[in-house]
């Protein structure tokens, strides 16, 4: 039995009956159903790709994204991973995607606009998205939160925002380079000289994050970087069910290095998230890969 969709699977935007492409994000409407009934979801959009997978031990995936290309130099990416111990963890994570990515592909229409301001401006829409989040008081749960990182290229500029301990990366022929500082306990601890990377990668105590989109997240602006790339590369964002199973940046170096040369990014977006789920895929695991090509 078919069912029709109302809204897109991927950002949630109206759809009309017959669309095989969501107008909104350009998902392939025709061969997904909704997220919640699906293990897996990926979209191609060509210059970027992502892909989101329950894994192995979760009831239902609380990671999210949101991907917007105007052309080959304008692309916009977030992904949100719901706290595990939060209420409503999915709905918050969907929700802040879907919010952060309207405010960038706004600032993919308007050229002038500051894109670290646009950045900000995104992030601040996506806490006012989790704010509005219902749920339910349980005892064992606190408020609705997510972890958060994106990504706005505009031409030769990329800018990185990010909250929490979801990652991204710069990728090239030369260097895999991590963009982002973890918000946790154990990056705290590595900064203070009280830990090792290794160590802080050991233990789960030390992946609590210290800060996240939520209304009871600590009053402190989020985390931002940019970068002018002199050579075309990739960027990769990814929550930590990737992560968690290559911590340090060798690892990840190893395994892209492995990869056939031209692999498209929809490819090294599956190649990744199977890795995960080979090694266990005992968290949700979702990641995006965009094409930089440079005018240099």
């Amino acid at each position: 039995m078919s069912t029709t969709l109302s809204h897109c699977p991927n950002c949630q935007a109206p759809l009309q009956d017959g669309d095989q492409f969501c107008e909104h994000c350009g998902a392939r409407i025709a061969d997904q159903a909704p997220a919640a009934d699906k293990d897996r979801v990926e979209l191609d959009l060509g210059v970027a790709a992502a892909v989101s997978d329950r894994g192995k031990v979760h009831r239902r995936n609380e990671d999210s994204f949101h991907v917007e290309v105007a052309d080959d130099r304008g692309v916009a990416v977030v992904i949100c991973d719901g706290t595990s111990t939060a209420s409503a963890g999915n709905t918050a994570a969907r929700d802040a995607a879907q919010a952060a990515g309207a405010v960038l592909a706004g600032a993919l229409a308007q050229p002038d606009r500051d894109a670290s301001a646009a950045m900000t401006d995104a992030i601040q829409a996506a806490a006012g998205a989790v704010q509005e989040v219902e749920w339910t008081t349980r005892t064992d749960r606190v408020n609705p939160s997510c972890t958060l990182v994106s990504a706005l290229r505009r031409g030769d500029e990329v800018v990185i925002g990010w909250v929490g301990d979801s990652r991204a990366y710069w990728i090239d022929a030369t260097q895999t380079r991590q963009l982002t500082v973890d918000d946790s306990l154990g990056q705290e601890g590595i900064e203070k000289g009280m830990l090792t990377p290794e160590q802080a990668a050991a233990s789960p105590v030390f992946h609590a994050i210290t800060h996240w989109v939520g209304p009871d997240s600590p009053e402190r602006p989020p985390q931002l970087m940019s970068l002018t790339p002199d050579r075309p590369g990739r960027l990769l964002l990814c929550t930590d069910g990737l992560w968690n199973y290559m911590p340090t940046t060798p690892e990840l170096t190893e395994l892209l290095a492995a990869l056939p040369g031209g692999t498209s990014p929809l490819d090294v977006a599956r190649a990744l998230t199977d890795v995960a789920l080979a090694k266990g895929g005992d968290d949700n695991i979702t990641v995006a890969v965009v094409d930089v090509h440079t005018t240099a």
